[in-house]
């Protein structure tokens, strides 16, 4: 370097490199770094996150993205944007102005319940608080499992007190002149709750009273007398009272997650719950004496359905890591700020990467868009990156000193579903061309080589793991870490439909707007309802859209694929687009009732439909398969966990990672990870302690 200060390069610019950006670019940055280089391939911002305006202005998005309500990390970075933009005084004419604008919170969540006689609808509220989530003050540090088992005890004291007391006793002493004891449902639910409460309130005071062998043990058998009660006490007694079935399946499952974190000796564990991630949760819980009944319920069903995880017969290989479960449960239902979920008042492109782009310009980041990373490339010692092979995709036309790449919808400055030509050494024949995709074969106007010391002192890799076989090859092949995290760190492909109805929910019969509902049938097993969103698109008077459906689910696409890969992407698109059809014409009836008419789904309600009629319209909607590579999202499988490497653990001197994939405290995937990891990885960038300024409570 010459005694100057070092050059960054950061390697993909979805939320995990642009966290990076943000920390490294804080004001004074100059002082310790000369330049910091974004490079992205295509046009767009926000990786798995981007967001998109096409027709009518609609938002088209890689998915289904919600907040929770403890992502710290993600919402402090965002409010520390909103406030630098200031755009009531910069930009008064954008719609949304402050991060209160771009951020809805939700409370009402849903899931579907599979019973006997077909699905029904679980709604639950969640109350919101005062607090709100990214205080610049909030601080981090390790949740301990002794303060896990006092919450956990506290929930299932609080489940036992929510149960119906029209159908049980009040629990007071009753006189009697009959020689019988109490009969009927009432009474046994009555003493089940008693023997249950008994029970935890025994292992409670057993706790209280130290943290000892004898004292966990004697907790252990209480918990096992709770768990006896419950198993002995609920065969075939409430199948037909789906009220008291969730109840009592959540009691259940919180007492065996309970007994197992006991059990299993986490309270002297130095790994804490990381200590259970070799095994699938559904199997740890089953094991510490939850009944096989639970792997229905809709609770289990739906937090499987959170991470894209399999919860059928390859949920040992693929399903969820035990402490990973335990923990983000933990943090969604005790640690959320304001409300449990919130939703983007816009696309995620407008809401977060958007302003991020020009809050990072203003900072004097650099970003070169249409710059694909083809390979990293390892000095003759091994020990640093010496270059980096980058196919420049197109060139800017003549005079276009950089590429610009936001346009208005609304006032508000948004990414297009296209690159703006009018920029570009390009015609009509770039329309079209799939640059953001790893399939694509539009040829590249330039190939360059980024060397080490010219080009940048220190690389940020912040590219999904999904690509990492393919750019990153020579440190695959040299370091054992590299090959195992690539070969254990599962992933997979999702699916994602989005619908415009020209009817409101209310009248297609849907009487809670807004609420995200999961566990429904497979593929795809995720709604929302988005109608926060109608406002900000644009579409015209006469076919403007009453209401918006989001869908999203796993999908089971091979990787590698077999050649040729154009085929590969075609097939993938076209069982999405089947999965589509049926979705609209065999189970969104159920959803939306009123999208039926004598059993046969409505086409006439999509918007845009520009003519098309019959299941032909479906193509004017939004189906998406994302198979790409760089699309694919990470999972928490058991056993992966101990693979992931973390942001300093290249093992080379001059590379960070950052990326949902890394070993960043969370381990799922989801926007807060991969904030995390950017933060982290700017930590090591700067000499800095990996916990410095990372808000929350994370996996020791």
């Amino acid at each position: 370097m010459s005694g100057r200060p070092p050059r960054v390069a950061i390697l993909g610019a979805g939320m995990a490199g642009l966290a990076a950006a943000w920390r490294l670019s804080e004001p004074g940055w100059q002082n310790e770094l000369e330049s910091i280089t974004v490079y992205q391939r295509g046009w767009r911002l926000g990786g798995k996150g981007a967001s998109s305006r096409g027709a009518n202005g609609r938002i088209e998005e890689h998915g289904l993205h919600l907040w929770l309500g403890y992502y710290e990390n993600s919402f402090r970075l965002l409010r520390e944007c909103y406030v630098e933009l200031d755009r009531a005084a910069t930009d008064p004419a954008a719609p949304i102005r402050t991060w209160r604008d771009a951020m809805l919170p939700v409370g009402t969540v849903g899931l579907e319940d599979r019973r006997r006689d077909g699905w029904q609808h679980w709604l639950g509220q969640f109350t919101p608080n005062d607090l709100l989530p990214g205080e610049p003050e909030a601080e981090g540090g390790e949740l301990s499992v002794a303060e896990f088992i006092r919450r956990a005890l506290r929930l299932i004291m609080d489940f036992l007190a929510s149960l119906p007391q029209d159908r049980m006793p009040s629990g007071q002493v009753v006189l009697s002149g009959s020689p019988d004891l109490p009969s009927g449902r009432s009474a046994i639910v009555a003493g089940l709750r008693v023997a249950v409460l008994a029970a935890i309130l025994e292992a409670s005071a057993q706790l209280r009273g130290g943290l000892d062998r004898a004292g966990v043990a004697s907790s252990v058998g209480a918990m096992d007398r709770a768990i006896s009660a419950i198993n002995d006490g609920l065969h075939g007694l409430v199948e037909d009272d789906s009220d008291l079935l969730r109840t009592w399946h959540l009691v259940s499952v919180m007492t065996a997650v309970v007994r197992g974190v006991l059990a299993d000796g986490l309270l002297t564990d130095q790994r804490g719950f990381r200590a259970l991630n070799d095994e699938d949760f559904l199997d740890w819980i089953a094991r510490h004496g939850a009944p096989p009944e639970v792997a229905e319920f809709a609770f289990i069903r739906g937090l499987y359905d959170l991470v894209f995880a399999e919860g059928g017969a390859e949920r040992s290989r693929r399903g969820v890591s035990a402490g990973v479960a335990v923990f983000l449960t933990t943090k969604m239902f005790f640690e959320y700020r304001g409300a449990i979920f919130w939703k983007m008042a816009a696309g995620m492109g407008d809401i977060v990467f958007a302003p991020l782009y020009e809050a990072l310009r203003r900072r004097g980041v650099k970003f070169e868009f249409f710059h694909r990373v083809d390979h990293l490339h390892l000095t003759a010692d091994r020990a640093r990156i010496e270059a980096v092979t980058v196919g420049r995709q197109v060139d800017l036309a003549a005079g276009v000193e950089r590429y610009e790449p936001l346009l208005r919808f609304g006032d508000l400055p948004c990414f297009p579903s296209s690159p703006l030509v009018d920029q570009l050494d390009a015609g009509a024949e770039l329309e079209g061309q799939p640059l953001e995709s790893h399939f694509c074969d539009w040829p590249d106007a330039e190939k360059r080589v980024l060397r080490d010391g010219v080009d940048f002192d220190v690389i940020v890799f912040a590219i999904s793991l999904g690509m990492a076989p393919i750019v990153c090859r020579e440190l695959i092949d040299d370091r054992g870490e590299w090959r195992a995290m690539v070969d254990n760190v599962t992933t997979t492909a999702t699916q994602a439909v989005q619908l415009w109805l020209r009817e409101d929910e209310h009248a297609l019969g849907w009487r809670h707007p807004g609420t995200t509902v999961s566990a429904y049938e497979q593929p795809l097993h995720t709604w929302a309802s988005m109608p926060q969103l109608i406002d900000v698109e644009c579409w015209p008077a006469t076919d403007r859209p009453a209401s918006i459906a989001y869908f999203c689910g796993a999908l089971q696409a091979s990787w590698p694929p077999e050649p040729p890969e154009r085929a590969y992407v075609a097939e993938q698109r076209a069982r999405v687009r089947a999965n589509a059809v049926e979705l609209v014409e065999q189970r969104l009836a159920h959803l939306l009732p009123g999208t039926s008419a004598g059993g046969s789904f409505r086409w006439d309600l999509l918007c845009g439909r520009d003519g098309h009629r019959g299941r032909s319209a479906i193509d004017t909607q939004l189906y998406l398969a994302n198979v790409d590579p760089s699309d694919r999202y990470v999972q928490c499988a058991p056993g992966s966990d101990a693979y992931r490497l973390r942001a300093e653990e290249s093992g080379y001197d001059n590379l960070v990672l950052a990326g949902d994939w890394t070993d960043n405290g969370l381990n799922a995937g989801c926007i807060e990870a991969a904030t995390i990891s950017g933060l982290q990885a700017a930590n090591a960038v700067l000499g800095r302690s990996r916990s410095y300024r990372i808000a929350g409570t994370w996996l020791s």
